[in-house]
Order: structure tokens, then C-alpha cells, then sequence
């Protein structure tokens, strides 16, 4: 009987271990919903701009503002200020990015064939980086 008794006491244990010390802290939890919908958002856009090439359509550029627009909305979200200050970082490089979507279709239009890329390309390039460093160290941060 004591066996029993110990037996499910240590499984209780572990299953309480596994779920609890897994789980993110409170902190980590609005950074996590962060990542989670910048993986779905960049899986909506890359489904817009499937076969596509290219500057994007107007089409992708609204579903950009809405991946920006969300990211904002949730780097509000954290509190920790280390972890905050990353977000709105995040978010603040996201927005920039949107709003060079259309200076890079302006610049498509008058763009001569052969010629170089518009110099908003190589800016809109380094915006990128910028994007994924952010999103790694949140995710290094919180995802361990």
C-alpha cells in the first residue's frame, strides 16, 4: 500500500514538474504570444506571395501592416522593461519596414531594366536583419 501511495505521489510530482517548470513565466508569456503571431503572420504572407516575384503587391503590403500593426499591439503587452524595450524595438523596426513597401513600388515603377536596385532595397534589407536579430534574442530570451 505504501508503495502505491509513494508511487503516485512521485508521478503526481513529476507530471506537476513537467507541466508547471516548463511553463513560460509571466513575463515570457506576451514576448511568446509575440513570436507565435510573427510565425503565423509570416506564414500568411509568405501563402500572398506564393509564386510570386518581385516588390510586393498592395495586397502583401496590407497583410505587412497587419503583421507590424500586430506587433505593436502585443510589444504593448510586455511588461518586463528589459524584454519591453526589445519589443517596441521590435515593433518600431517592423512599422519602418511597412512604411518603405511603397517607396520600394515607386521606385520599381521608374526603374529603368538591367538597372541597379533602388537604394531603398538595401535600406529595407538592413531593416530585416535588424528584425531577425530582435526576434532572436526575444526568443532566446524566452523560449530557452
Amino acid at each position: 500500500m505504501v508503495a502505491i501511495v509513494l508511487a503516485v505521489v512521485v508521478a503526481g510530482a513529476v507530471a506537476l514538474s513537467q507541466t508547471l517548470l516548463k511553463r513560460p513565466s509571466a513575463e515570457c508569456r506576451p514576448v511568446i504570444d509575440l513570436l507565435d503571431f510573427n510565425k503565423s503572420q509570416a506564414a500568411l504572407i509568405a501563402s500572398k506571395a506564393e509564386g510570386a516575384e518581385g516588390v510586393p503587391t498592395a495586397a502583401e503590403e496590407t497583410a505587412y501592416a497587419a503583421w507590424a500593426d500586430g506587433l505593436a499591439d502585443r510589444a504593448g503587452k510586455v511588461t518586463s522593461p528589459e524584454l519591453a524595450s526589445q519589443a517596441v524595438e521590435l515593433a518600431g523596426l517592423a512599422n519602418q519596414f511597412v512604411g518603405k513597401l511603397g517607396v520600394l513600388r515607386a521606385a520599381a515603377e521608374v526603374q529603368a531594366p538591367g538597372a541597379p536596385a533602388p537604394p531603398v532595397t538595401y535600406e529595407m534589407s538592413v531593416l530585416n536583419d535588424r528584425i531577425t536579430d530582435d526576434l532572436a534574442k526575444l526568443s532566446k530570451a524566452c523560449r530557452r
